[in-house]
């Protein structure tokens, strides 16, 4: 058997070196040289030993012997007849010189010190594989064996990685070395090659993909930062445990600690916190690194996505109290209400957020004295956006809640107040408007449709001022409500939309302002005109008489006999020169300009006039403005464009605002009162005039049917946001 060996040995040998064999000279060269080591340089002990290796394996045949041949090299002492028959045909890894390991952190190593059953030669057919074992790798091998790459590895799992996967096996180069499979540089791909691989329920690819996305993997791969984060940082190079391990790394109670290694002046700053002193503690709900910057999908902090993010990473803590239960009073939900969370749900990133005001990682209790928000540092901390904030200013409430009563008397109260407008309101004339409809319907079934009145003289209604402060009303409004509604509205996707075609915050604020001041002017038109119309006229007659816009008695008899037509029929009561809608309406657009222009001057000069008035009150200002606001733009974008324009008989617009005239027979009929008062003054010729051109009342109608369909869309908007449905 033995005699055996040694022919089949000496067979494979000669097949290996059939290419030296026909130089016999040069054999005897390998001979001299192995005889009498004193003809070559001065060798280390270990390249005494490897040279018995290299023999065989520095023969670049060797990689392309078919699995019998290999064979036939090997001790089969172990029971292997004809070889292993899932042996690959050829096995390129068998060829390792000299100037493989050169250069290695091997070098200096014998073959052997790996390799220790190929101590004898010829070694067994299969050697076990390399030896990382304790004499020179002990605490890196513990760590791997209590590792859960050594736990898949256990379970039989082929892809699990062994020290060969990530060093490499006889080129493993020091890891400072830029082509090393470990340099920081190469690192990630080692860990991703075999991570995409893996399914273990995480969705692996979009890890790999959202670091080299990330600020860590783009300087790393794309800046060749070499001191940026790697795998191998933040998981552990051996000992990589999961999550859910308490000595795992990236354990929500060790991240802080594996982050600071990098971040250390943060990382400090962060255990001073209350968020750091919390975790310490056990509590595990307190927030760790991951939880703001995310794992693995890390952004720079100055970029806008990560700003506008931030305020939904701290909303997701604390909208819920310590037992996990939603606040009464959601201090997420009170800052998306606020100016400051309205603007950055619209993508304005420099409007106050979280961090501006409690702080990043240094964030305290707000009664601790190193808080920002303390009394001590409650004014320095507004003065960073607010220069000339004063103690005053400092009052106001960033997360007041009108809808808790006990905190917040005085804005509840508030709250409670525009509950009941605004239910009376759009209750009263809401049923005002349909009864008018249906009431209407009935009447054109029975008389047929209502009679256009064309031709002959025409009544002046309106003066050209008149038609200005309009026009100018129309348009300020139009205005204010196109650029105001965004912020009411800012986390749906239209006011976003409507913001961003404004030209942002930014863009849609000056425009806010804009239509402010015309809305200004056109107040101030209008008061002149007022006073100079009740210049030289009886004070108490003009302000009670039949032509005032002032309520009377008569408004309330005429709503009555309104509802009483609305219900059983027969004749409509007869109109002065103002009808007790329109009335109303003029109370409320005036009543309500003063109020929105009041509170509108309030929030945008806050630190003028915090030097005269509490800090709350800008609190009780934007309540008061956003409802009165919205009361304003639903209820003339819905009962006003019913009752001036929609309703049968008007529909689809009502020309008089626009040419100021109307012809005398609706005249007669719509304000009866008012004529049979003007003709029994002997007034009723001044007020007639040649009727406005064809094209003029084509223009109202094109003006009109556009303002209202913009108006009916905003409203249905308003309406479906009230439903949830949008």
């Amino acid at each position: 058997m033995d005699a055996g060996r040694t022919v089949n040995c000496n067979a494979s040998l000669r097949r290996v070196g059939s290419g030296l064999a026909a130089r016999p000279a040069l054999w005897l060269i390998f001979a001299l040289v192995g005889a009498a080591p004193g003809f070559a340089a001065e060798l280390t002990p270990a390249q005494i030993e490897n040279r018995r290796c290299f023999n065989c394996h520095d023969q670049k045949e060797i990689a392309t012997l078919v699995p019998q041949d290999r064979l036939t090299m090997t001790d089969r002492s172990a029971g292997i007849a004809a070889g292993p028959t899932s042996a690959p045909a050829r096995r390129e890894g068998l060829l390792v010189t000299a100037k493989t390991l050169a250069g290695t952190v091997h070098a200096s190593l014998a073959c052997t010190d790996c390799h220790s059953a190929a101590k004898t030669l010829p070694h067994p057919a299969r050697l076990g594989p390399a030896s990382c074992n304790s004499k020179c790798h002990s605490k890196n091998r513990s760590d791997y064996m209590q590792g859960a790459h050594a736990e898949a590895l256990a379970k039989g799992d082929k892809n699990a990685p062994t020290c060969t996967t990530c060093h490499g096996g006889h080129d493993i180069l020091p890891k400072s070395d830029r082509r090393s499979t470990i340099h920081p540089l190469n690192i990630v791909r080692i860990c991703g090659g075999c991570h995409q691989l893996h399914q273990t329920g995480l969705d692996n690819k979009q890890h790999i993909e959202q670091y080299l996305d990330s600020v860590h993997g783009r300087a790393l791969v794309k800046g060749g930062l070499a001191v940026s984060a790697t795998c191998a940082d933040c998981h552990g190079s051996h000992r990589v445990l999961p999550p859910s391990n308490p000595d795992s790394l990236v354990n929500r109670g060790k991240v802080a600690f594996t982050c600071g290694q990098c971040h250390i002046g943060l990382s400090d700053v962060y255990q001073a916190s209350i968020h750091g002193k919390e975790l310490a503690k056990g509590n595990l709900k307190a927030p760790a690194c991951t939880d703001c910057h995310t794992a693995h999908a890390i952004t720079r902090t100055n970029v806008p996505e990560f700003k506008l993010d931030m305020v939904n990473e701290c909303g997701q803590c604390h909208e819920l109290d310590r037992q996990g239960r939603k606040r009464k009073t959601s201090l997420y939900e009170t800052y998306r209400l606020s100016y400051h969370g309205q603007v950055a749900n619209l993508g304005f990133t420099r409007g106050a957020r979280c961090s501006d005001c409690h702080g990043a990682h240094d964030i305290q209790r707000v009664d601790a004295p190193a808080s920002r928000l303390s009394q001590a540092n409650r004014v320095d901390t507004c003065q960073k956006c607010h220069p000339n904030a004063t103690a005053s200013f400092a009052q106001f409430e960033a997360h007041a809640d009108f809808r808790d009563g006990e905190r917040y008397p005085v804005l509840h109260a508030v709250w409670i107040y525009f509950v009941i407008m605004m239910s009376f309101a759009f209750g009263f004339f809401g049923v005002h408007s349909v009864l008018w409809l249906i009431r209407s319907i009935i009447e054109r079934i029975k008389h047929g449709r209502h009679p256009k009145h064309a031709g002959g003289s025409a009544i002046r209604r309106f003066t050209g001022v008149d038609r200005l402060n309009h026009a100018l009303m129309a348009t300020s409004f139009f205005g204010l409500t196109l650029t105001g509604l965004p912020l009411l509205y800012a986390d749906l996707p239209w006011a976003r939309a409507l913001a961003n075609f404004l030209g942002g915050v930014p863009g849609a604020g000056m425009l806010h302002r804009g239509f402010a001041i015309m809305l200004f002017i056109n107040f101030i038109i209008h008061f002149v005109g007022v006073v100079r119309r009740l210049r030289g006229q009886p004070l108490f007659k003009t302000l009670l008489g039949p032509l005032t816009l002032l309520p009377r008695l008569k408004d309330v008899k005429d709503c009555l006999g309104m509802f009483r037509w609305f219900i059983i029929g027969g004749k409509k009561p007869k109109f002065d020169r103002w009808a007790y809608w329109e009335k109303f309406d003029y109370m409320a657009e005036v009543g309500g300009s003063v109020i929105i222009g009041t509170t509108g001057l309030l929030l945008w000069f806050p630190q003028f006039f915090a030097q005269y008035l509490p800090g709350w009150i800008f609190n009780v200002a934007m309540l008061i403005h956003g409802y009165e606001a919205l009361l304003a733009i639903v209820f003339i974008f819905t009962v006003h464009f019913f009752n001036a324009n929609l309703r049968p008989g008007k529909f689809p617009v009502d020309a008089v605002i626009f040419t100021g005239q109307m012809p005398e027979e609706e005249f007669k009929e719509e304000r009866a009162s008012e004529y049979d008062y003007l003709k029994a003054r002997g007034e009723l010729d001044s007020y007639r005039v040649e009727p406005a051109p064809k094209w003029w009342r084509r223009v109202s109608v094109t003006v009109g049917v556009s303002a209202m369909s913009i108006g009916l869309s905003l409203a249905a908007l308003i309406i479906l946001a009230a439903l949830k449905v949008i």
